[in-house]
């Protein structure tokens, strides 16, 4: 109650308690206008420039540099409360205290402003590398780790016990969790190896196929064409045989099986095919560089002349559509060559009469007489 009533007894001049609301909140609405208006200039200038990396900063930065800002007022406010006010041990303990609250979003920011740098890096750079989920959780944990280690120097906490811990129950860890530390494991080499990247089309030899949506510290995750995710552990896909349609080059070879019969002109069958793919010239997703072509391959069929035309598309899924717009013109067009598309056919070589001694049943054979 007397401290209650002291709080408010303005007779002998501001209470140290409320001089230290006044201070914190004053430098605390200072700071963050001059850090909003600051961001508010630099939006304005990111604007005006031709990339968005300086937007991207900005969005990150912002929401750390105002808890920064507030961390800081209270760290000049606690300075400027008088010292028969407040211990020296009660204020070292509340000064290591803002310095956490500053140490925090500066971690956080600069965490968040290294994982942009490399996302813009990567796609700026030929190599078709994406920054995925394992990649940024490892990012943050690597500045976490000094931010931590700062921490615990400031509340004077040793790190010989803690590590002495973990060397003994590593092991044991280690064994618990073997099959997570596999997919941690294969996950960075994934990541690192550079053979599938983020947005890849891969196809895996147990038949899955899709585009990499993202690879986390236990699984990588594949979108289907049929827009279904499968989610494959990473040891599983580290270990796995894969086929990239994407790297190193997004344009595709298809081919395109043609099939006529031996009364038909190959020479004439070729220039109606590539006639018509001429015509398709504007189709999405088809290519002419390098130029369509027929090869007389794989040549000599049972009952056909079989024939291959090979097309380039931009990347995996244009193919369907490409494929599915050249077979109807191609048919419409020999329909009106008159171009045979033969069914099977099998020649049978007989022998003479051997037809017939098949068919003839032959004389019957008598029945023994019944045993007496």
């Amino acid at each position: 109650m007397n401290l209650a009533l002291n709080l408010f007894d303005f007779s002998t001049g501001w209470h140290p308690a409320w001089r230290f609301l006044l201070v914190a909140a004053a430098g605390a609405a200072a700071l963050a206008l001059a850090v909003w208006i600051g961001l508010r200039a630099l939006h304005r200038i990111a604007q005006r420039t031709s990339t968005t990396l300086d937007d991207d900063l900005l969005h990150a930065l912002r929401w750390p540099a105002q808890w920064t800002a507030i961390a800081i007022a209270l760290l000049v406010a606690l300075k400027d409360v008088e010292e028969r006010h407040l211990s020296r041990a009660l204020e070292h303990k509340l000064t290591v205290l803002v310095a956490v609250l500053i140490i925090i979003p500066l971690t956080i920011g600069i965490s968040r402003a290294t994982i942009i740098l490399l996302r813009y890096s990567l796609a700026r750079s030929a190599t078709g590398w994406h920054v995925t989920t394992l990649t940024a959780a490892t990012i943050r944990l690597l500045w976490a780790i000094p931010g931590l280690l700062v921490i615990l120097n400031l509340l004077n906490i040793s790190l010989a016990p803690a590590l002495t811990a973990l060397g003994v129950g590593g092991i044991a860890v280690s064994l618990a969790l073997k099959d997570t530390l596999a997919n941690l494991f294969s996950g960075f080499y994934i990541s690192m190896a550079g053979n599938i990247h983020k947005g890849d089309y891969v196809q895996l030899d147990s038949g899955q196929e899709g585009f990499v949506e993202d690879v986390t510290w236990r699984i990588t995750t594949l979108r289907t064409l049929q827009n279904n995710l499968v989610v494959i552990p990473n040891s599983k896909l580290s270990e796995a045989l894969v086929t990239n349609y994407t790297f190193p080059e997004k344009h595709l070879a298809v081919r395109i099986p043609i099939s006529v019969s031996y009364e038909a002109d190959i020479d004439h069958v070729e220039r109606v095919v590539l006639e018509e793919v001429e015509a398709a010239r504007g189709l999405d997703g088809l290519l002419f560089d390098p130029p369509p072509v027929v090869r007389f391959n794989p040549g000599f069929g049972d009952s056909s002349l079989n024939l291959l035309l090979i097309v380039h598309v931009e990347e995996f899924t244009k193919q369907y559509l490409v494929q599915d717009q050249l077979r109807r013109r191609i048919l419409s067009r020999f329909r009106r060559e008159g171009i045979v598309i033969p069914f099977p056919i099998r020649t049978l070589d007989l022998p003479p009469g051997s037809l017939k001694r098949a068919l003839d049943p032959g004389p019957s054979t008598p029945s023994a007489p019944p045993s007496s």
